[in-house]
């Protein structure tokens, strides 16, 4: 019996950072080899359309190949080779919806003459940085909005991942208001070849019941925080941006609504020390 099996010290890991852990082989009869090699590989792959008519496009971001050790002889129990390297700065995080992925792999392949390879392929996790801290006035001016009776104000469009962001609205049309629903939303834009596809999903939501006195009066609806999900990023074949969207519910198909694209930043300033330390960003939304 022979096998291969990859341990990792750690699966998750920034752009940048050393990915390491060992290869290890079991076996009950001493063998030769050639050679030990570790392959790492990331891609991204998105996917448009459906049976014949599906196509599928791909990019690497990194393929390499390294050798662990030369000609030998694997002996009898478990024989252990680490390894060690670093990852590229700009590799994009690991990703994956239903039409479109990007995974970060490394296979270790011990190679002979006499038998198929033996050999296992493990996935590690490329988290996001922190986003920078950006103060009030980063050069991003107030936004007012109005909409067939709902009105917004937003000191700024940036959502903290601590406080998530406040809204002030205000409703004007007494006899239709029920309620007014926040939602933030993650839009993907998916390139395939000749093909672009653009999907929404809303990723936080609250709703506020609007009482008899609310009319016409500024309220206020903090949410989005302690953000957990993907940061906005753009890749060769994949586009994530998020938006705040509040709809004044009126019960009818063309309710009032207001969309606005959203900005990241850290808590404080204090904390661009830890630019470097990565959330488990997006992992949970798989």
């Amino acid at each position: 019996m022979r096998s291969v099996d990859i341990e990792f010290d750690s699966k998750r890991v920034l752009p940048g950072d050393t990915l390491s852990g060992r290869v290890v082989i079991k076996t009950d009869k001493a063998f030769d080899c050639n050679r030990v090699v570790l392959k790492a590989l990331s891609r991204e792959r998105t996917e448009y359309g459906s049976g014949k008519h599906k196509s599928i496009d791909e990019k690497c971001h990194m393929t390499r190949v390294f050798r662990l050790s030369e000609s030998r002889t694997i002996e009898e129990g478990t024989t252990t080779i680490p390894f060690s390297f670093l990852l590229p700065r700009g590799l994009p995080p690991t990703y994956g919806q239903w039409s479109s992925f990007i995974r970060h792999t490394v296979e270790g392949v011990v190679e002979v003459d006499w038998a198929l390879d033996p050999k296992s392929t493990e996935e590690f996790h490329v988290l996001q940085i922190r986003p920078p801290y950006l103060s009030e006035d980063a050069g991003v001016e107030s936004v007012p909005k109005s909409d067939d009776g709902l009105h917004i104000q937003l000191s700024s469009n940036i959502l903290r991942m601590d406080s998530g962001i406040l809204v002030r609205f205000k409703v004007e049309d007494e006899k239709r208001k029920r309620r007014v629903r926040f939602d933030i939303i993650r839009r993907q834009v998916t390139k395939c070849r000749w093909h672009e596809t653009i999907s929404r999903r809303t990723m936080r939501e609250k709703d506020y019941e609007l009482e008899p006195d609310d009319w016409g009066r500024w309220k206020e609806m903090r949410f989005g925080e302690k953000w957990r999900f993907h940061l906005p990023f753009e890749s060769t074949l994949i586009r994530v941006s998020y938006h705040l969207k509040v709809t004044y519910e009126i019960g009818l198909k063309l309710d009032p609504s207001i969309e606005i694209p959203l900005r990241f930043s850290d808590f404080t300033s204090d904390t661009e020390v830890l630019d470097d330390i990565a959330l488990n960003l997006g992992l949970d939304d798989w």
